[in-house]
């Protein structure tokens, strides 16, 4: 797997999503999990939510 630094998404074992807020996508990426993630953290620079489906 490579490392892509435009792409604002890390989905993880454990149903955790990571969205690095300064990439060019994020927003986009916020629009497209909102369906179907909740927030559940808000730091700086990483925001972490939970796939609830």
């Amino acid at each position: 797997m490579s490392y892509i630094p435009e792409n604002a998404l890390i989905v993880q074992s454990d149903r955790t999503i990571l969205l690095e807020v300064h990439s060019p996508t994020a927003a986009k990426a916020r629009e497209a999990i909102a369906h179907f993630a909740e927030l559940i953290k808000s730091p700086e620079h990483i925001h972490t939510y939970l796939r609830y489906l």
